[in-house]
Formats: C-alpha cells, sequence, structure tokens
C-alpha cells in the first residue's frame, strides 16, 4: 500500500520510514534498520521486496543531506494540500463513535435530564432557605448561668497528690533486700508458679524502687526467684531489678522524685498564722531547709535556702519553735529530704515569736547550741 502524500512529503518517503520532516539524521537511520529488518526478501514471513525497496529508495534521498535538502525544497514548491480539512465546518460536520451509532452531537443545556434539572433546582432552594434563615434570625444574647455538666471532684488528699506526683508507692517483700525495681513506664510484674500447669502466671504489680529479696536466676528464661510470702516465692523480670539494699532504694526514690531544685527562701510548708517575723540566713555551703517545730511538735514553716541565702518570713503566730535544720545536695520533693550527704541539726534553745527575730544555720562542729539528729526525725510530720 502506497503511504500517504502530503504537502511536506510530497513522494511519502517520511511516511515510508514512519518519521515526521522534522526527524533527524538519526531517527532516519534507526527508522531504517528496523523497516529492513521486517521487509528485507531474505526475512521469512514478513519479507516482502516492494515495500523494501520503496523504504530503500527513501532512506537514499534522506539519509543524504544534499539529497534531503533537495527534497524540503521541491515539498516547499509544491501547492496547497489538494484535500484539506474544513475547519470552519469542523463543529457541525458529523462526528461517528462506535460502529452503527450514528452522529454524535455535543450536549446542549436542554438536553441534561430532568431528574438533573430538578436536583439542582432543590439545592437552589435550600440555599435560598439557610441564607434567609440566617438573616432573619433573632441576634443570641448572653446566657445568665450555665448549668454545669461535669460531677463535682473533690480535692486530693495528701496521699493521693503524692500519689499522684510521683506515682504508686514502693512496696517492700519478704526478706532483706538486695535487689530493687528499676523505674520504667510501668510497674513490674510478680509471677507466681502454678504446679497444675507447669507454667507462671501473673500475681501482682511491683511499683518502681519496690525491694526484693533475690534467691537464684533462672537461666532458662531470665527470671528471678524472689521471696514473696507465705504462700510460696515469686519471680521478676531480672531486667527489672538492679543490685541494692534498702537504703540504696530509698535513695534512687527520692532522688527520681526530687522535683525541681527549690528557688533560695521557698516555703516548702506552713502552717498557722500571726503577726510575728523571723529572718534565716544560711551560713553554710551548701542548701539548707529550716523547720520550725511548734510546741506540739508539728512543722509550723518549712524553708528553703540557698548557700549564704536569708529571707524574712512574716505571718508566724507568736509562741515558741524548736528550730531544725538539714544540709546536704538535692533536695526531694518527694521524701523532703536531701538525697546526698544530709546532716540535720537541732536547736536546743527554743525560738520565742516575737522577741527572737534572727536565726543562723550553721554546720561548725564546735557549734554546742546544736545536736545532731537522725533523716527519720528531721522528716517526721
Amino acid at each position: 500500500m502506497e503511504p500517504s502524500r502530503t504537502r511536506l512529503d510530497p513522494e511519502g518517503y517520511y511516511a515510508r520510514l514512519g518519521l515526521n520532516p522534522a526527524a533527524t539524521r538519526a531517527e532516519v537511520v534507526a527508522a531504517f534498520r528496523t523497516k529492513a529488518r521486517l521487509l528485507h526478501p531474505d526475512v521469512p514471513g514478513t519479507g516482502n521486496a516492494g515495500a523494501f525497496v520503496g523504504v530503500k529508495q527513501a532512506y537514499d534521498v534522506l539519509s543524504n543531506q544534499v539529497g534531503r535538502d533537495a527534497y524540503d525544497r521541491m515539498a516547499q514548491t509544491v501547492g496547497p494540500d489538494p484535500n484539506p480539512p474544513d475547519v470552519h465546518n469542523a463543529a457541525v460536520r458529523p462526528q461517528t463513535g462506535w460502529p452503527g451509532s450514528g452522529p454524535v452531537r455535543p450536549p446542549g443545556y436542554f438536553t441534561l435530564p430532568a431528574m438533573l434539572w430538578t436536583g439542582l433546582a432543590a439545592f437552589l432552594c435550600l440555599c435560598v432557605y439557610e441564607a434567609a434563615s440566617h438573616l432573619l434570625a433573632p441576634a443570641r444574647g448572653l446566657q445568665e448561668a450555665v448549668t454545669a455538666n461535669a460531677a463535682s471532684v473533690p480535692p486530693l488528699s495528701a496521699a493521693e497528690h503524692r500519689t499522684a506526683l510521683y506515682g504508686p508507692a514502693p512496696v517492700r517483700l519478704a526478706g532483706v533486700p538486695n535487689f530493687y525495681v528499676t523505674q520504667a513506664a510501668a510497674p513490674a510484674l510478680l509471677w507466681r508458679l502454678d504446679p497444675t500447669r507447669g507454667t507462671l502466671v501473673p500475681a501482682g504489680q511491683l511499683p518502681s524502687f519496690s525491694q526484693v529479696q533475690a534467691i537464684r536466676l533462672i537461666r532458662q528464661n531470665g527470671m528471678l526467684e524472689v521471696l514473696s510470702d507465705d504462700r510460696g516465692n515469686g519471680f521478676v523480670s531480672a531486667d527489672r531489678l538492679t543490685p541494692g539494699n534498702a537504703a540504696a532504694a530509698r535513695v534512687a526514690y527520692c532522688g527520681y522524685n526530687a522535683g525541681p531544685t527549690p528557688a533560695d527562701g521557698e516555703v516548702l510548708e506552713r502552717h498557722g498564722s500571726g503577726n510575728g517575723s523571723l529572718e534565716i540566713e544560711n551560713q553554710t555551703v551548701q542548701p539548707a531547709v529550716v523547720n520550725l517545730r511548734g510546741t506540739g511538735g508539728g512543722i509550723a514553716l518549712s524553708v528553703f535556702l540557698a548557700p549564704g541565702g536569708h529571707a524574712l518570713f512574716g505571718g508566724l503566730p507568736d509562741g515558741q519553735y524548736q528550730a531544725e535544720f538539714a544540709i546536704g545536695e538535692l533536695w526531694s520533693r518527694g521524701c523532703k529530704t536531701f538525697v546526698a550527704g544530709m546532716r540535720a541539726r537541732r536547736q536546743e534553745t527554743l525560738l520565742t515569736v516575737p522577741n527572737d527575730r534572727h536565726l543562723a544555720v550553721s554546720s561548725s562542729a564546735g557549734d554546742v547550741s546544736a545536736t545532731d539528729i537522725s533523716d527519720q526525725a528531721f522528716q517526721r510530720n
């Protein structure tokens, strides 16, 4: 079949190679080789001597720059296309779709389905209604009272408040502690052996820093057997325990629950009010916490002082007070104690408010006016 000829390809050379007149020489060569592999007379099945001759003729002209320039100039001298497309009447000329479907006409506004027109009308009516309702609605006034929609929650007790801040309090199992539970997002599980099934079953939870006495390591499952109670021993995963006695567990717990360092002169605890005042001075090189206890032993005022700090505290009730102070490093809000290097002392002479107006904290060993006390005595409420 002879390729169609156009004004830019009067002999159909470009068409024989399947190219357009803007093709490069490399594209001409590649197209000829592709055609030759199919049309060469020696190729069985697809060989076609006549077609091959036509392709070879086109290649000889187009692969030679001189011949191709002459051919392109000849194309420019050829008259207009004898059968140009009718661009003016293309919009109204019938277009065929699928065989037997007849002419295809572009849809018009009045050929839309009736249901679509109905839907559009309903949507417009809804928009008009919403707009009118919004514009004609009366302005909303301020509501005088708002009804409570939540249950009244009573304030937390002191124990509940500490639990919310620092998590569940640690526990101590039977025996002499030699391990404690490390801090993690969740409590450690205490397991028991079920002899009927021969498996470990959960028996409870051990909050962080809980103390246990470990007996042996079960290497098969990485569990430590610990003393539990009279019902038998328990098992805790070894990766949740760290070696340490009760004191080490206490230090770890207080260090974790230290909270932010108090500011110089910060009041940690206060009970009662009055017109008395007292200036307290920290003459040591360490932070200090001073407790003023009333005659009943309860704390009336507890304050934190930085090294060399001093502050004036007013609003004290008149009366006598026992002064205690502790120095150390890293004050723990959760334990009300210094985590490291704590030393607690008590002034032997009672303070009288409003007569006494100054109290000095000193760590001098020669200070006979104060005696050492235990950490537990200082922490008692």
